[in-house]
């Protein structure tokens, strides 16, 4: 049985809502690390041979950030080129795309203080990372940058990010304000939200969609402590 749903009788500040939380779960793109402009463009480069449909396919890219990226594919082939999505075509979008992100987002810059944030968090509370990255590539890419043993639980693509994050939740039997999920887009708030989870917004952009938001992480270190534990 799913904890309560417990709705908070006033709002909380960021710093008094992460030293509450018992289990933070993290987008990676756009969240931890500036890695977004990277896959924007490798999606540009695997159809640069259709110059007329740049424009179509970077709008539905940029709009549709945390789609998998082989939905994506099939969509552009199908409803913006017109054309037959076959296996053949799958593989080469998928390649191109790897070849194109993979090294360049092991090598990309945190989002300030994003590694010392989820390093002092995961002392004490439960740390996941949820993503829309396909999962191995995921896994490949935190063994890389030597982010693996920063989170107790990773979870890539194919996922829905609501049903994820809500059986997270239910498996740690944690109330829904105990767990804070950081993104960097509208659909992820949606998902916390779908999921009965407190959300975070990070970016320059966050505050547009999300009334708690932050820029980067560098002013969250050190982590909050909560305020009862020394009562």
């Amino acid at each position: 049985m799913s904890p309560p749903i417990r709705i908070e009788a006033r709002e909380v500040s960021i710093t008094e809502r992460l030293a509450r939380a018992r289990a933070l779960v993290f987008d990676f793109d756009g969240t931890l690390v500036d890695s977004n402009e990277i896959k924007f463009q490798a999606f540009e480069a695997c159809f640069k041979r259709f110059p007329r449909h740049a424009e179509a396919i970077a709008v539905y890219c940029r709009n549709h950030h945390h789609t998998p990226r082989g939905e994506k594919f099939r969509y552009i082939y199908e409803r913006i080129l017109g054309l037959v999505y076959t296996p053949e075509a799958d593989a080469e979008c998928h390649a191109q795309f790897e070849a194109a992100t993979t090294r360049q987002i092991i090598d990309a810059p945190e989002i300030p203080g994003a590694a010392r944030f989820v390093t002092e968090a995961s002392r004490h509370r439960a740390t996941a990372l949820l993503s829309s990255t396909p999962h191995e590539v995921l896994l490949r890419i935190l063994a890389q940058r030597g982010w693996q043993r920063l989170f107790r639980e990773v979870r890539g693509a194919p996922v829905e990010k609501a049903v994820w994050l809500r059986a997270f939740r239910e498996r740690l039997g944690l109330e829904a304000t105990s767990v804070v999920y950081f993104g960097d887009t509208d659909e992820d708030a949606r998902a916390a939200a779908q999921a009965s989870c407190a959300f975070i917004a990070v970016g320059p952009s966050a505050a547009s969609f999300s009334p708690q938001a932050i820029t980067a992480f560098d002013s969250l270190v050190p982590y909050p402590e909560d305020p009862c534990a020394h009562r």
